[in-house]
């Protein structure tokens, strides 16, 4: 990615760490795969371990039949295959059952599951290998989603002062907000066409709290009111019509880049990222994660329509400092800019750091949200005794 003469000052340092990122070499070994469910979620027809050799480059995994390696030599030429791991999800695993091996059981093995509903099973021949590989692909993730979050800053700090209407759109979210967006809720699942409806916090309930606060403690932590997203099949919604989905919380919403320059005034990208209830026969309830793009109306940049997505889902879930303002200070680790330097590399935290919260006790109990919340207020104190003034 070159960053041209005519791109915004806003956005200069973001694309450079976005640039440097994908390109960031996180870690390369060998280890045992395995190809344990297909994009159906089914068991994988070919179920042999294969030694590979991989590289974990950005959030992309390259691998390469290591037999392959071995027979081409240093002048032939192996085909990697390539595991997109920005949405995935992982999990260690102590000890798994070997079918058929007399209760035989594999130490050392890492769970990928992506965003594709592809799962892997990975196998190291250590503790050690086994932490550094998951360590470097966590580190990878959070730089990933962070510099999402701060490219999301970036762009509205850059475009949005030249919107007509940006006052309007960031005004607090009164109201029912809805509209037409294609969604694609979580892992292997298909985009398709659905009617959210954002509604904000009772606004009665609202003043109440604000009347309220004034006479707390302000050392008290404030109680926070939160909305919700819906999502429908239609747009004649009714008191009891029941929807597809809904976003209960969220602790994270930011744009996506759309990975090349000129289709970022079009893209309505969104991921928001929290507690979702699928409402099938029956209901399940997990932590993950959706992606909309509002449909776009005519005269209206995809830009915009994004931003009269993004503010409401802020308001509603309390982050980055909504509904009052957003917070831009990269030192505050609930703020989009968080992390944010201006004179260095970006990056705080190394594979050791994350090594280190991989043997926390508990940690193996972590939700997506508390490692989200420990990689940043380890980042928090690696920034503090670095010394660098990033503001």
């Amino acid at each position: 990615m070159e960053v041209a003469q005519d791109t915004l000052p806003e956005l200069q340092r973001i694309f450079t760490f976005l640039n440097s990122h994908s390109n960031k070499l996180y870690q390369e070994g060998y280890f045992l795969k395995l190809h344990d469910l297909d994009t159906r979620g089914r068991p994988s027809t070919d179920r042999t371990w294969t030694e590979s050799f991989a590289q974990l480059v950005g959030t992309i995994l390259s691998l390469w039949d290591a037999a392959q390696l071995d027979t081409a030599g240093e002048d032939g030429e192996v085909v990697p295959t390539f595991i997109n791991l920005a949405d995935a999800s992982i999990k260690m695993i102590e000890s798994l059952p070997m079918n058929g091996q007399g209760g035989q059981t594999l130490q050392n093995v890492l769970s990928i599951s992506t965003a594709a509903n592809n799962r892997y099973l990975l196998h190291f021949n250590s503790l050690n290998s086994l932490t550094q590989w998951t360590a470097g692909i966590r580190l990878s993730m959070f730089e990933h989603s962070s510099l999402q979050e701060a490219y999301t800053g970036s762009l509205i700090a850059g475009k949005g002062k030249n919107l007509n209407n940006i006052r309007t759109i960031m005004d607090r979210t009164k109201f029912i907000q809805e509209d037409w967006a294609r969604v694609r809720f979580g892992a292997g699942t298909p985009w398709r066409r659905c009617w959210y409806v954002i509604t904000p916090p009772d606004e009665k309930e609202y003043q109440k709290l604000q009347k309220a606060q004034k006479k707390r403690n302000p050392y008290e932590k404030p109680p926070v009111l939160k909305g919700t997203i819906k999502f429908y099949d239609s747009n004649k919604v009714k008191k009891k019509t029941r929807p597809i989905a809904t976003v209960t919380d969220a602790y994270s919403a930011y744009a996506i880049y759309p990975q090349s320059k000129p289709l970022i005034d079009q893209s309505t990208l969104v991921k928001v990222e929290g507690q979702i209830t699928i409402h099938t026969s029956p209901e399940t309830r997990t932590e993950g994660f959706v992606f909309v793009m509002a449909e776009t109306h005519a005269a209206v940049s995809g830009f915009e329509m994004m931003l009269r997505f993004l503010f409401p889902i802020w308001d509603v879930y309390n982050l980055y400092g909504r509904p009052n303002k957003l917070i831009a200070d990269p030192i505050d680790t609930k703020g989009l800019m968080f992390a944010l330097p201006t004179d260095r590399r970006y990056g705080y935290l190394e594979i050791l750091d994350v090594a280190g919260l991989i043997h926390t006790k508990g940690s193996q109990n972590w939700s997506e949200r508390q490692w989200r919340n420990e990689m940043k207020n380890l980042t928090s104190t690696r920034m503090a005794t670095a010394g660098d003034d990033i503001r």
